[in-house]
């Protein structure tokens, strides 16, 4: 069964604590019997399931469902239980696992995927009503996430960075008010602390605008989708 997308309300729901909300360890588990047909068709358009989603990640907007659907069954069967960390997406395998993170807040939790969604408009995935509660965008209805599919625990670990330090560099140039209006502008943006250092060259004075230090990979990934889906589009890793 194919559930539509939802965007849940929380009137009525009962309330949980986020902390309290029993994780995910990924793993490696059979397909489903049920819910892995593909092609697919919905609404006249055509979805091909990724048989093969290593290294899959999205970025874009998430939705979350609830009580509408609550103790139905998912497209491969289980009973959706929107107390659980599940998920909804339309080309995943079932189940998978994928961490998601709210780029508004850098929250980050894994949801299992054992459904197929969302079908309306630009969401990429459908997030259970504890999955919203964990990244905190239950009022909100919609966030601005980054999904990636991960296969087992060591997945998670976040490598640090060991070889100097780590900035993202959105830019650099020779006139200083461009580059102290790009950092204002993306500090007021994203609400992401942004600073100019300047650099003294032959030809002059180069004025680099920056956020950093970084101390892991996967908090710079993180922040470089974010700055990229915001519409700033040259930003580069810079370690020294």
């Amino acid at each position: 069964m194919l559930l539509l997308s939802a965007c849940g309300r929380k009137d009525n729901y009962r309330d949980i604590d986020p902390d309290k909300i029993k994780p995910w360890v990924p793993k490696a588990e059979p397909l489903s019997q049920y819910g892995n047909h593909s092609p697919y068709r919905v609404h006249g358009k055509v979805y091909q399931v990724n048989n093969n989603p290593v290294g899959f990640a999205q970025t874009g907007k998430a939705s979350w469902y609830g009580k509408k659907f609550h103790g139905r069954p998912t497209s491969n069967q289980e009973v959706f239980d929107m107390y659980k960390l599940t998920a909804a997406h339309k080309t995943l395998p079932l189940p998978s696992y994928v961490e998601v993170t709210n780029l508004k807040n850098d929250r980050q939790i894994v949801v299992r995927v054992n459904d197929r969604g969302p079908f309306v408009g630009d969401r990429i995935i459908d997030l259970s009503y504890a999955a919203a509660k964990a990244l905190d965008f239950v009022n909100d209805g919609i966030a601005d996430v980054h999904i990636r599919v991960v296969h087992s625990p060591k997945d998670l670990v976040e490598n640090p960075i060991k070889q100097g330090l780590t900035y993202l560099q959105l830019g650099a140039y020779s006139d200083k008010n461009a580059a102290y209006n790009l950092a204002k502008k993306t500090s007021e943006l994203l609400g992401i602390e942004t600073f100019v250092t300047i650099l003294t060259t032959h030809a002059g004075a180069l004025h680099r605008v920056r956020i950093g230090p970084i101390s892991s990979e996967q908090k710079v990934n993180t922040l470089l989708n974010k700055i990229t889906s915001s519409g700033i589009p040259d930003a580069k890793v810079i370690t020294e």
